[in-house]
């Protein structure tokens, strides 16, 4: 079995690109549109790796990531935040926070599947 990976953005669109192309590559995909729905996610379903975006109604991807390492149960699970802003400063915080990696949107599929191999232990 391939390891799981929660999609976390709230444009459905690119949940089903990302889903797609990890899908394609043996992963198991489950998805999010927002923060609370993710953290929800995370404490029942354990996934391996979790993609979350940035720019979030409700919870955005920081204060999500700041829940996730402050909660025993989550604070392992390695993240790599999707921005559509390409700032340094965005980086510099996703990575103060904990990120395990940055993807900048629009990304290619093959630098998302290097990216996840990265920071995984998962094969796909």
């Amino acid at each position: 079995m391939g390891c799981r990976v929660l999609v976390v953005d709230d444009s459905e669109v690119l949940r089903k690109i990302v889903g797609f192309n990890l899908s394609k590559e043996g992963f198991t995909v489950e998805e999010a549109k927002d923060g609370v729905e993710a953290l929800e996610k995370m404490k029942s379903q354990k996934p391996d790796l979790v993609i979350l975006d940035i720019m979030m109604p409700n919870l955005n991807g920081f204060e999500v990531l700041r829940r996730m390492r402050s909660d025993p149960e989550t604070s392992g699970i390695p993240v790599i935040m999707l921005t559509a802003k390409g700032g340094e400063n965005d980086a510099k915080t996703a990575l103060q926070y904990g990120a395990n990696g940055f993807l900048t949107k629009p990304f290619s599929p093959l630098k998302l599947i290097e990216e996840v191999r990265r920071v995984t232990k998962c094969g796909g």
